[in-house]
Formats: structure tokens, sequence, C-alpha cells
């Protein structure tokens, strides 16, 4: 076994906008983002994005939907949703600060991060509703706050996303 030091790079978000490629940035930790998901993945968040930009129109909210856009956590962590929900002001660039909502659809490569690490980060950043979708099982998890529940996709979904504004998804649309 080596005496020698290990040393481990902790990037900030200076170095993340040099990058090329697809990339998060995690607590300084640079991590490579996966090849563009497959069909099951992209259905569900395009399907998921409908609803809600459905819902936002419906209901006159002042919120917006962004799939693909960098959230500027802090100095040491970019990450990239699948979706995010956006009430009020909206951003010109990245978001640096919390979505109202934020999906995560699971793929074998992203499972772990999106169960663990960005759990803690919407529990940590008071994002009121972190949703984790699974294609394979259909299954629907909603955190918020401290509590985590199985949710019934028979059954729809209602979300306050500000004091103006809820609203209401069919889950069962999301997965057929």
């Amino acid at each position: 076994m080596s005496t020698a030091p290990r040393y481990i790079p902790r990037y900030t978000l200076d170095d993340y906008n040099r990058w090329e490629g697809d990339w998060e940035l995690i607590d300084g930790v640079a991590v490579s983002m996966s090849p563009s998901p497959f069909g099951p993945h992209e259905r569900v968040v395009s399907r998921l994005s409908f609803e809600i930009l459905s819902q936002l129109k419906l209901r006159h909210c002042s919120c917006e939907v962004y799939t693909n856009l960098d959230w500027i956590v802090d100095n040491h962590t970019v990450i990239r949703p699948d979706l995010m929900v956006v009430c009020g002001e909206q951003p010109e660039r990245h978001l640096e600060r919390s979505p109202v909502v934020m999906v995560e659809v699971l793929s074998e490569a992203t499972r772990e991060r999106d169960l663990t690490v960005k759990r803690t980060l919407c529990l940590e950043n008071d994002v009121r509703h972190y949703l984790i979708l699974d294609p394979s099982d259909r299954s629907i998890l909603h955190v918020t706050g401290n509590d985590e529940v199985a949710v019934d996709a028979a059954q729809p979904l209602t979300l306050r996303l500000d004091d103006q504004c809820e609203i209401e998804l069919d889950c069962q649309k999301l997965f057929q």
C-alpha cells in the first residue's frame, strides 16, 4: 500500500464553466453525465413536461417548466435535473435558486445518485417537491421535507407550487 498522500481535486463553478461535454459538479467532484437517455426515460420526461405545462396554463400560474437547465446550487455544486418547475422570476441563464419542483427519472446509470445525493440536495435546499419516477416499475416517489410517499399512480397527484398555484397531475398518463 502506498504511503503517498492522495490528491483529490475539488472543482468550482469557474472550472465547470470551462468544461466541454456534459457534466455535473457535486460538492466539488466532477461527475460525467451519462450518454443520452433511452426511449422510456425520455417519454416519461416529455409526458410529465406536457402534463405540468398544461396545468400551469389552465390555472394561470406564474411558473415555467425546464428540462436540461443547470441548477447552480453553490460554488461547488451544479446539477442538471431531468425537469424543474420554477415559479416567480425566471432565470435568463442557469437557475441560481431552488426550484419548486425537481424531477428525476431513474435509469440504471443515475439511479444511485438520484436516490441519494440529489434527494439530499433537495432536502437541504428547500425544494418543495422532489419527484422520483421509475419507468421500470411505473412508480413515483414524492419527497417533501422529511416525508417520502409512494404515489398511487391511479390517483391524481396534487402539488402546491406557491400561495397562488396548485396543480393536479394524472400520473397514469406518464407511463403509458
